[in-house]
């Protein structure tokens, strides 16, 4: 009998989907930010990139998308440190 073991998903692979699934954020839940509270210095961001498809942007929390750009001047109200 032979036991093979498989590897665990990459986080890509499990959020593979998210451009099909998940829609993009929109106002009023988010709105332009000054100083450093914006999404990519929260908590609840991520990212991944794949070559087919390149950056993708989103949020655990709202589990949306992020258009690309906005994550660098935009937070919502849930901003988390």
């Amino acid at each position: 009998m032979t036991n093979k073991i498989k590897a665990a998903p990459s986080f890509f692979e499990r959020y593979h989907n998210l451009q099909e699934e998940w829609e993009y954020i929109e106002d009023p839940t988010y709105s332009r930010s000054i100083g450093s509270h914006v999404c990519i210095t929260c908590s609840k961001f991520r990212y991944s990139s794949q070559r087919k498809l390149g950056s993708i942007l989103f949020c655990v929390w709202h589990q949306k998308l992020i258009f690309h750009g906005l994550h660098l001047t935009h937070s919502c109200e849930l901003y988390q440190k």
